[in-house]
C-alpha cells in the first residue's frame, strides 16, 4: 500500500452496523483520493435507476489524497447520486474536514441506508459513532455546529444540513463549519433522506510522507510562489467577489435570468468586490476557523451584513445568482441572501436562478400573483429573502422552486424554454457567450451537469468554431479532476509537475503526469456511462431554449454542436458516434469491471440514434 492511506468506514444508517477496512489497493492505484474515490466507489455500486432520495442511494466522503499536507489541500469531496440530475453527482467544500478525517484515521467514509431517527455521525480517534439527532432537527447549519461541538469537541468539524435538506429540497446543500458550502447537486436532500443531519471529524494528523524532507522542501517553495504569483494577484485581493465586473464586461453574466449578460460596469460594480472591499472586516472580527485551511491564497473575504449583527463571505457565484440573474443590485439585500441561504442550507447557485426564471415568467405574464402570493417583478429584494425561506422549508411557492427550475416548469406545465440548466443542474454565473461560447461543451458533457468547475476553453474569438475550443477545455477539465482527487484548490495554480512530485513524495508510489491524466479519463468514462443509463443519450439535446433562440445569447446550431461534441469524442477515444467509452478503452483504464455497465449504455445508445 502507498504510505499515508488508512481505512475506510461503511455505516450503514439502517441497521446501524459500521465495518471499518483498509483501503483497498485498487482504489488507491486506480483513483488516488477524493474525487477519484467518489467515482470509483459509486461507478461500483451504485446501481443506475434507484431513486436518488431513496435508502439505496450511497453518500460518500472522501479527503483528498494530499489533504492536510501541502498547500491549499483542505478540500473534501462528498458524492451521490444527485435528486437533480439522478447521475453520479460530486462537490468539493473546504476548510477543515478533510483535514480532520485523516486525523481521525480515515481516509472516506461511506453511508448507506437511512436512520429511523435523525442522527449524526461522530468521528474520532479510529472510530465512527452513531449519535441521536433528535435535537438537532430543524436547526439551521451555524446553529448545528454550535450544538455538536458542544456534544463533542469545540474544535471538530462539522459538515451538516439546513432545513433545507432536512425538507428534502433538491436544491439543498450541505454546508462545513457554518460557512464553506458544498452546494450542488442537492446532495443536502439526500443526507436528509437519510435523517442524517451532520458528520461531525477530530483529529490531528499523522500522516505518513514516505520522502519527507523533499516533500516539506517543495510544499514550502510552492506555498511562497503561490504568495505572490501573478495568477493569484486579484483572487488575494478580492476572493472571487469582483467577477461580475469581469462576466459582465464580457458578455457571460447571468443578470435578469441570463437575459442581459452585458451588464453595466456600474451595475456591476454595486455587488462587486470593489464595493465590498471597503467593508471588509479582518482578525479578530472575522470568524477564526474560517480561513482557508493550509491555504497560501486566503480568498476569504468577511463583510458586515448591514442592519444585522452579523457577517458573510461572499462569492461570486452566489452575487451572480442571488443578486445579478433576480436583478437585485442592492448589497445589503445581497449579503442577507447569502446568509440566510447558507443557514437553511440552501444552494445559492439553485436558488437564485430558479427564483430569476420565477421573476422572467411573472415579467412575461406567464405566472400570476395569484399562483405565487409575490411580486416577483425583477429587483424585487425582499421577494427574494421570502423565497429562500419557503424554498427551504417547502411552503407557498417556496414548493415549487424548491424542485430546481427544470423540474418546477414539469410541474407548472409551462415556462421550460426560460428553465437555464444542464442535466437538471442550474447554470452557474457564467453564460455561455462571447469569448467563452464554448464553455457550453464543457456544461453539455461535464459529469454532473451545469458546472463552472468541470473544464474552461481558453478564451476565444466569438467566431471560433467550437469544435476548436475542446481540446483546451478537456486540459483544463483534467487538470480540475487531478487536483479534486488530491484534495487541492483549484484557485492555486499547481501545475501538473507539481502535482505528480507531491503525490510521489507523499506516497513513496513514483507518478508520472500520465497517471494523474487517467483519474480524470476513469471518472469521465463512469460518469458518461452513468449518464447514458440514466437517459443522457444526446447530448445536444440538453441547450437551453434560450442559448438557441435569445438575441442577446450565442444562438448554437445543431450542426456546430454536434461537430464539437464528436471532436470530445473522438479526442476522449470514444466511439465517436455512439458517444460513450470503448470496451478496449475500460481494459486499457483498468476498469474493465464497467463493462457490464457500458454493454447496457451501448444498447440503449443503439436504441436512441436509430429514432
Amino acid at each position: 500500500m502507498a504510505t499515508g492511506y488508512t481505512r475506510i468506514a461503511r455505516i450503514n444508517l439502517s441497521n446501524g452496523s459500521i465495518i471499518v477496512e483498509d483501503t483497498p489497493e485498487w482504489l488507491v492505484k486506480a483513483f488516488i483520493g477524493g474525487k477519484g474515490f467518489v467515482y470509483g466507489i459509486l461507478g461500483k455500486e451504485l446501481e443506475p435507476g434507484i431513486d436518488a432520495l431513496s435508502p439505496g442511494n450511497k453518500i460518500v466522503i472522501a479527503a483528498g489524497a494530499l489533504a492536510g499536507l501541502a498547500p491549499a489541500s483542505a478540500k473534501t469531496i462528498v458524492g451521490a447520486k444527485s435528486p437533480l440530475s439522478n447521475v453520479i453527482h460530486d462537490t468539493s467544500v473546504g476548510e477543515w474536514f478533510s483535514y480532520m478525517l485523516r486525523g481521525a484515521g480515515f481516509d472516506a467514509l461511506i453511508i448507506e441506508g437511512e436512520a429511523k431517527d435523525p442522527t449524526y455521525l461522530w468521528v474520532h480517534d479510529g472510530k465512527v459513532e452513531l449519535r441521536r439527532g433528535n435535537e438537532l432537527w430543524g436547526l439551521s447549519t451555524r446553529d448545528t455546529v454550535r450544538r455538536v461541538r458542544a456534544s463533542t469537541i469545540p474544535a471538530a468539524s462539522v459538515m451538516a444540513i439546513g432545513p433545507g435538506g432536512e425538507n428534502m429540497a433538491r436544491i439543498a446543500n450541505i454546508i462545513v463549519d457554518g460557512e464553506r458550502a458544498g452546494g450542488r447537486g442537492g446532495l443536502g436532500a439526500v443526507f436528509g433522506s437519510k435523517k442524517l443531519k451532520a458528520v461531525a471529524a477530530y483529529g490531528t494528523p499523522n500522516i505518513g510522507i514516505a520522502n519527507k524532507d523533499e516533500f516539506i522542501k517543495y510544499s514550502l517553495d510552492v506555498y511562497k510562489k503561490f504568495q505572490s504569483a501573478t495568477e493569484t494577484m486579484e483572487t488575494r485581493e478580492f476572493g472571487t467577489t469582483n467577477s461580475l465586473m469581469y462576466s459582465g464586461s464580457l458578455g457571460v453574466s447571468p443578470a435578469f435570468n441570463y437575459s442581459k449578460p452585458l451588464l453595466e460596469e456600474e451595475e456591476a460594480k454595486k455587488i462587486s468586490g470593489v464595493t465590498f472591499k471597503e467593508r471588509e472586516i479582518n482578525f479578530p472580527g472575522k470568524p477564526i476557523k474560517i480561513i482557508g485551511a493550509l491555504c497560501p491564497i486566503k480568498c476569504s473575504r468577511w463583510i458586515p451584513i448591514p442592519g444585522a449583527d452579523d457577517v458573510v463571505k461572499p462569492e461570486y457565484e452566489n452575487i451572480g445568482l442571488l443578486g445579478a440573474a433576480t436583478g437585485v443590485f442592492d448589497p445589503a439585500i445581497v449579503l442577507k441572501a447569502q446568509r440566510l441561504a447558507n443557514d437553511l442550507g440552501i444552494d445559492s447557485i439553485g436558488a437564485g436562478n430558479a427564483i430569476a426564471w420565477s421573476m422572467e415568467l411573472y415579467e412575461k405574464g406567464l405566472l400570476s400573483k395569484e399562483e405565487t402570493g409575490l411580486d416577483l417583478r425583477f429587483g424585487n429584494g425582499e421577494a427574494l429573502l421570502t423565497l429562500i425561506h419557503d424554498i427551504a422549508y417547502r411552503e407557498g411557492f417556496g414548493k415549487v422552486l424548491a424542485e430546481g427550475s427544470e423540474k418546477a416548469a414539469k410541474m407548472l406545465g409551462k415556462g421550460l424554454e426560460y428553465a437555464v440548466h444542464f442535466k437538471g443542474l442550474a447554470l452557474p454565473a457564467w453564460y455561455p457567450n462571447g469569448p467563452l461560447r464554448g464553455l457550453v461543451i464543457s456544461y453539455l458533457t461535464a459529469d454532473v451537469g451545469g458546472s463552472h468547475l468541470r473544464g474552461w476553453p481558453k478564451m476565444h474569438d466569438p467566431e471560433t468554431p467550437l469544435k476548436d475550443t475542446v481540446e483546451s477545455m478537456i486540459e483544463d477539465r483534467d487538470h480540475k479532476a487531478a487536483m479534486d482527487s488530491l484534495g487541492l484548490c483549484i484557485f492555486n495554480p499547481y501545475t501538473w509537475s507539481d502535482m505528480a512530485k507531491l503525490y510521489t513524495w507523499a506516497t513513496g508510489r513514483e507518478t508520472r503526469e500520465e497517471d494523474l491524466r487517467r483519474v480524470s479519463e476513469r471518472i469521465e468514462a463512469i460518469a458518461r456511462i452513468y449518464h447514458v443509463l440514466e437517459g443522457y443519450v444526446n447530448e445536444w439535446e440538453q441547450i437551453p431554449w434560450k442559448m438557441l433562440n435569445d438575441p442577446n445569447g450565442p444562438k448554437y446550431t445543431l450542426h456546430e454542436v454536434k461537430d464539437a461534441l464528436r471532436q470530445y469524442y473522438r479526442l476522449r477515444k470514444w466511439d465517436e458516434e455512439l458517444g460513450i467509452p470503448t470496451k478496449k478503452l475500460l481494459i486499457e483504464l483498468g476498469i474493465e469491471w464497467m463493462e457490464p455497465l457500458r454493454s447496457r449504455a451501448e444498447k440503449i445508445a443503439l436504441e436512441k440514434r436509430k429514432n
